[in-house]
């Protein structure tokens, strides 16, 4: 039987929702049995666990669009879809998350995604989302809108401060990352990192590493992802 056409996808980051559609692959040909519309299937052609993992994916793979994590580590996601941008092949990009934040869908549209997956979304809300980045268009539910519009305030969410590179760099860091690895990831100098750090502390009122990895586990900008 003809598969009709078919929207390649590479999931970048860990998703319970999105994680389970892509388990079942391998039960059936690498084919999820559901589709944007009755002639056109999702195929999952691979996953990235990092930021750094998906850019590298993306060149060899080549998919229409890729589904990225918010939270995903390494260089992260928004240095990941700027990345992605640059190059020659076209790949949308929608971004999720898997916990609700005001912060991160206004970020990753700027940054270049075409959608962004909240919690509460549902699956058939996925596949909508991603019919509609296929198509050329924004995918930007009410929620999505409202968070754009209406940012959350420094006294709900302090790392709105921030700005893109130093939020980049606050979160590395808060993953374990040492200033050696950041600026390798980010082809940047040793100095520059030390600068953004200084600045970081500064804006958050914190004195160290430790300050800034628990005030991001509080403000949801790193979390501890449950697979099991």
């Amino acid at each position: 039987m003809a598969l009709g056409l078919i929207t390649r996808i590479l999931l970048a980051g860990f998703s319970q929702r999105l994680g389970a559609a892509y388990s079942v692959r391998l039960a059936n040909n690498d084919v999820i049995q559901f589709g944007l519309t009755n002639n056109e299937v999702v195929q999952y052609v691979g996953y990235a666990d990092s930021g750094e993992e998906v850019v590298k994916l993306v060149k060899s793979l080549r998919p229409d669009i890729v589904l990225i994590n918010a939270h995903i580590k390494g260089i992260g996601s928004l240095e990941a879809i700027k990345r992605i941008k640059k190059m020659s092949h076209k790949t949308h990009i929608i971004g999720f998350s898997n916990i609700d934040d005001g912060l991160y869908a206004s970020l990753h549209f700027k940054a270049g995604a075409e959608g962004f997956i909240h919690p509460n979304h549902t699956l058939n809300d996925t596949l909508e989302a991603i019919k509609t980045v296929k198509d050329g268009q924004l995918y930007q539910c009410e929620l999505t809108k409202s968070q754009i519009q209406s940012p959350p305030s420094t006294d709900l969410q302090p790392f709105v401060a921030l700005t893109e590179r130093e939020l980049q760099v606050a979160t590395m860091i808060s993953q374990g990352y040492n200033n050696a690895d950041i600026a390798k990831k980010l082809s940047i100098s040793n100095k520059s990192i030390l600068s953004y750090k200084a600045r970081v502390f500064k804006k958050l009122s914190l004195s160290n590493d430790v300050e800034l990895s628990h005030c991001a586990l509080k403000h949801n900008m790193i979390i501890i992802e449950k697979s099991g």
